[in-house]
């Protein structure tokens, strides 16, 4: 999934269900900044005391993100959390939509909650959580089970040449997550086919139904389970899903670039599609910039700026750490899965 769920679908979630306007933008941020956290080194700060950095991400056209360790240390935490489903490791490995183990996950969010990294924590939860329906069946490592043959879509405005060539660029990549299938699982309109490894016939996925299943459960956790361990941050009741699902298909549903896509929900929040008005903007450097003061680029000197002990940016960072703690030291070792 890209930034028109994790920011702007997440935030739109949050407000149906009766969270504040100002929770509900650092639950959304946060949820959408696991994609975005792709610094790992350490800041050093001039007025004294150091930041570590925990990334989430990783640079696409960096070659490392080939290595074994960001399968192990960011893919599974944060983007493919592995089902435990079968008997073999690797195929335990594979993403599971609404698995036990990302049940599992959110229900560790409601003993975080209360913290203050706890709406940040929250965020990057449902991040996961949303993941595992997109990138249901693929794992974070280079497995046999992550290569995609007969790439095909059904209603992407796309040339037959085009199409040729996505499935040529396709087999250069190595089967690591859906590399393979690019953005496909991603889009939220989309309908496409693939031939898994070791299948004999393509499977064909709507992705419109994928999203939609997400988006309840997510709405649902938010508006019963997160009430009840956090309801201070509510500011109404929650609309029944009944009366906005449609509204939510209907977006969805519009076929568009990713920046097509961010736009329409901009302009749909802003004139009050959903029965409130919100204008919303995300800007990946946003946190950043409110906790930290670039002195000098070049020669990475830094300096933390007043409250930066209490700032979102920080919490995030705190929040990373906690959820990637939990997935990897205390849930998926009980399955005796050791990364």
């Amino acid at each position: 999934m890209q930034r028109d769920f994790h920011y702007y679908s997440i935030y739109t979630l949050c407000r149906l269900a009766g969270i504040k306007p100002e929770e509900s933008e650092i639950i959304a941020y946060a949820s959408q900044h696991t994609d975005d956290a792709i610094y790992s080194h350490e800041l050093t700060f001039e007025s004294g005391g150091r930041f570590q950095q925990q990334m989430s991400a990783h640079k696409i056209l960096d070659l490392g993100i080939f290595k074994k360790e960001v399968g192990y240390e960011i893919l599974m935490p944060f983007h493919f959390l592995p089902g435990v489903e079968g008997d073999d490791f690797f195929e335990q490995l594979r993403c599971r939509q609404n698995s036990k183990t990302a049940k599992a996950v959110m229900e560790d969010t409601l003993d975080t909650i209360k913290k203050p990294y706890g709406l940040h924590r929250l965020g990057i939860a449902l991040h996961m959580y949303a993941d595992t329906w997109a990138h249901q069946n693929f794992s974070g490592l280079r497995k046999p089970h992550n290569e995609v043959e007969a790439l095909k879509y059904e209603n992407r405005k796309y040339s037959i040449f085009e199409e040729f060539g996505s499935n040529i660029f396709s087999e250069l990549l190595p089967p690591i997550g859906h590399a393979q299938a690019f953005t496909c699982p991603d889009e939220p309109y989309l309908v496409w086919s693939y031939k898994p490894h070791g299948y004999g016939n393509a499977i064909r996925i709507d992705n419109l139904n994928r999203f939609m299943d997400a988006v309840l459960h997510i709405y649902e956790f938010l508006s019963q389970n997160i009430r009840e361990q956090r309801p201070q941050i509510f500011k109404e009741d929650p609309k029944s899903w009944k009366t906005v699902e449609g509204r939510v298909r209907y977006i969805f549903a519009m076929r568009g670039t990713l920046e097509e896509r961010v736009k329409i929900w901009e302009k749909k929040l802003m004139d009050g599609y959903f029965g409130f008005r919100a204008a919303v903007q995300y800007d990946e450097r946003q946190w950043f910039r409110r906790a930290v003061t670039v002195l000098d680029k070049s020669t990475m000197k830094f300096d933390k700026n007043e409250g930066f002990a209490y700032s979102d940016w920080k919490y995030f960072h705190d929040a990373l750490t906690a959820h990637k703690f939990f997935v990897k030291n205390e849930l998926l070792p009980k399955y005796g899965i050791i990364t």
